[in-house]
């Protein structure tokens, strides 16, 4: 039988309890004779309240410090899983990223994967074991231990599967897979049993939390057969599975119409202003972003004015490098607005038919929410919106474009 590579977010072990069920969905697809290796993320809110934690300590936290503090989380998952799988009586071993051989770039807080070795996991698999590893974490060339960012644990998910040749790779969460909005906020939100890879990178950049962009992309130039499941339904009945693009994709309308796959928001993002002194000065904003891995959404340009979305814990960063730009001549000024949080609608054919961001402000103007920018590409539409109106915002886009 194939390797499995199975990723257990942190619902899932949140508590004793589903850490001893989750045991025990591993114990059973072990006996029917698959090699498996676990990965895991730290348990509930673990990591949040770990940075909490280090706030509490430090008003400006180095990075390399949170890297050695937040990789704690995941280490206490897998050793927990692997004493649950010896009381099942099944061969497990626990594995830090870093003796995975999961080897990153050099950056903290959200290092990229270099490469990986596994040759403990190898190893280990040899030996009959399931092997749990710790999400979200690697080493660096230099042997600095980094961590990869939010979603981090989908991305060792998927590039262990890649390394490791998988038969596929299942990421179990908290919901039955891939919705057309946020259940929690859309009580009417309809599950896909299949959705195309590259509609599924623009849901999970735009905020949909089911999977992370980066392990999206990572499968699909890899060609790893990626699910998502509810690890509570034990059967594995449901789910999503991705896809390569076909014609009859799911809601899309006539040959040059636009069609619908969801509405998602993102309230871990902020909006980022800057009037530009000199065109260079854009050049360097982007060269930034890159060298930091902050993300850039929805960029828009105009003249001197340029705009975009950013993750809610890179603040501090882009004020220090708007700061910069702004002492060397190249902005005359630069806001960080918290409260504007992206709205998106995601779907295909939106540059051939333009009507979308059309009708997504004439339907929100006529639900008085307040729509500050919009910005338009081929698979999405996105708009800026008060975060304490986003959630209507989704619910009234929604019910327009998925449900009338």
């Amino acid at each position: 039988m194939g390797l499995i590579v199975q990723k257990f977010g942190g619902t899932s072990v949140g508590t004793p309890d589903r850490i001893r069920q989750v045991a025990k969905r591993i114990a059973k697809k072990y006996s029917e004779g698959h090699p498996l290796v676990v990965v895991v993320s730290a348990m509930g809110h673990t990591t949040d309240e770990l940075i909490e934690l280090a706030q509490q300590v430090s008003d400006h936290p180095p990075h390399r410090e949170m890297d050695m503090l937040l990789s704690a989380g995941e280490r206490i998952s897998m050793a927990l899983l692997s004493m649950a799988l010896g009381d099942l009586q099944v061969p497990a071993v626990s594995l830090t990223g870093s003796q995975s051989g999961i080897i990153t770039d050099q950056s903290h807080r959200r290092a990229r994967i270099r490469r990986i070795l596994g040759d403990r996991i190898r190893s280990s698999l040899s030996d009959k074991k399931v092997v749990i590893v710790a999400g979200f974490q690697g080493v660096s060339e230099t042997k600095e231990i980094t961590t990869l960012g939010r979603g981090g644990s989908d991305t060792s998910a998927v590039a262990l599967a890649v390394a490791l040749r998988a038969e596929r790779c299942d990421i179990f969460t908290d919901v039955n897979g891939v919705y057309s909005a946020d259940p929690r906020v859309v009580k009417s939100a309809q599950l896909w049993k299949r959705i195309p890879h590259d509609l599924m990178v623009e849901l999970a950049t735009r905020g949909a939390g089911v999977l992370h962009p980066r392990c999206v992309e990572l499968a699909k130039q890899n060609q790893v057969q990626l699910c998502v499941k509810n690890s509570l339904n034990l059967d594995e009945s449901g789910g999503t599975t991705l896809i390569q693009r076909q014609s009859g994709d799911p809601k899309m309308k006539g040959m040059e119409e636009f069609g619908v796959v969801g509405v998602t928001s993102d309230k871990g993002k902020l909006l980022v202003r800057a009037r530009l002194s000199r065109p260079s000065a854009l050049e360097v904003i982007w060269s930034r972003s890159a060298q930091t891995h902050l993300g850039l959404i929805a960029p828009v340009f105009s003249g001197q004015d340029v705009s975009f979305y950013s993750d809610r814990d890179g603040e501090a960063e882009w004020r220090k490098i708007l700061e910069e730009l702004s002492t060397q001549g190249c902005l005359d000024s630069f806001e960080i607005v918290s409260d504007i949080v992206p709205l998106s609608v995601v779907g295909d054919r939106f540059s051939q038919d333009g009507r979308a961001l059309y009708e997504m402000v004439k339907v929100l103007s006529e639900a008085q929410i307040s729509v500050t920018s919009g910005a338009s590409s081929a698979l999405a539409v996105t708009l800026g919106v008060p975060i304490h109106q986003v959630d209507d915002a989704v619910r009234t886009l929604h019910a327009e474009f998925m449900e009338n």
